[in-house]
């Protein structure tokens, strides 16, 4: 578990790290390249998987479906650094657990599935799905602010780097 966290951990820190070189107007401008989307809408958009995730071990029953898509959140580079700060204390502090996976792949709003996971499972989940938003981040970046330095491991997965080494 430790490995799973330390990995979480390090995201964060490339995150912030990220948002911090940022201007405010450069992480909330839409992008052509990210279909007029913003860099703060990805970073939103991790966000509150994370923060779902965490709501859900405490309540047993995670279901990202219910995230919030708060516009406020991808409009406010000082917000999104101040949930990724609660992101890193939560990740820290939570429990080994058995918890339901609860959500829908159907458009009718009745309909839900549930299954059985536990929290290391769907850490290891929110590492992918970051590492996977990060890697369309750092194609926008590349494209928009090419001077801009940022981390060589910034949206790569951990396989990736451990192959690029060789």
């Amino acid at each position: 578990m430790e490995q799973i966290k330390q990995a979480t951990l390090e995201i964060i820190d490339q995150m912030k790290d990220l948002a911090e070189k940022l201007s405010q107007d450069d992480f909330t401008r839409p992008l052509p390249v990210l279909l007029e989307h913003s860099i703060g809408k990805h970073y939103r958009h991790i966000i509150e998987f994370y923060e779902e995730m965490i709501a859900g071990a405490v309540e047993g029953e995670i279901n990202y479906d219910n995230r919030k898509h708060d516009p406020a959140l991808e409009q406010s580079r000082e917000k999104c650094l101040e949930r990724l700060e609660g992101i890193r204390h939560a990740i820290a502090l939570e429990p080994s657990m058995t918890l339901k996976l609860a959500g829908s792949y159907t458009r009718e709003a009745d309909i839900r599935f549930t299954l059985l996971t536990n929290y290391e499972r769907e850490l290891v989940y929110n590492i992918e799905h970051a590492i996977h938003h990060m890697a369309i981040i750092r194609i926008a970046l590349q494209h928009e602010f090419p001077d801009l330095p940022v981390s060589k491991e910034f949206g790569y997965a951990y396989s990736t780097l451990k192959h690029m080494q060789k």
